[in-house]
């Protein structure tokens, strides 16, 4: 009998434990003090000139390989501020120039860390949009000249020759051609 009150009294603690990490706990709306919605913060701060993200499998808990990926990823930023979170690792330009893409994704692509691999990479950044001499979509990143190729296939975009932010995919950083975006959000920039 004991044992059972002992394991009913460890599945409630387990229960309300997983009920507060969920979130599904009283709402500070309910309790009428209103939460700040999500997403308000990064409202408030300025977006970066350009952000890469880079999407992690593996070992990213322990903190020698959490200080390694952030030395590699410094060494190849020249400057950028990174964040290394569980799953990514975040580069933010918050000034233009230009954006040494292949060299912060090989700093990572072709680390030696145990069991940690890049599964995929995101550019984001403000610039236009065009067709190259070779027929192929061009984003141009504002202030710098820097460009690269891109597909906007499916993506709605906004007036011609606007200034637009781009959340794309990068591709081409697995092989050792070259990169070029697949346009995942096209934004009018202010």
């Amino acid at each position: 009998m004991r044992s059972m009150s002992v394991s009913i009294r460890r599945t409630a603690a387990a229960l309300l434990a997983v009920t507060l990490l969920a979130g599904a706990g009283p709402s500070a709306d309910a309790a009428g003090r209103g939460a700040p919605k999500p997403g308000a913060r990064a409202e408030r701060e300025a977006a970066p000139f350009a952000r890469v993200y880079l999407a992690l499998r593996g070992c990213t808990s322990c903190s020698h390989c959490r200080t390694s990926i952030r030395q590699m990823v410094r060494s190849s930023a020249q400057g950028a501020q990174t964040k290394v979170s569980d799953d990514r690792v975040e580069v933010r330009y918050m000034t233009a120039r230009s954006v040494p893409l292949r060299d912060v994704i090989r700093s990572l692509a072709g680390n030696r860390l145990h069991d940690m691999s890049v599964v995929d990479v995101l550019f984001e950044a403000t610039g236009t949009l065009g067709i190259g001499k070779d027929g192929v979509g061009r984003f141009v990143i504002a202030d710098t000249g820097q460009s690269f190729p891109i597909s906007v296939q499916g993506v709605p975009l906004p007036t011609s020759g606007a200034s637009v932010r781009v959340v794309a995919l990068v591709q081409g950083w697995r092989d050792k051609g070259n990169l070029s975006l697949v346009a995942r959000e096209v934004k009018a920039s202010a």
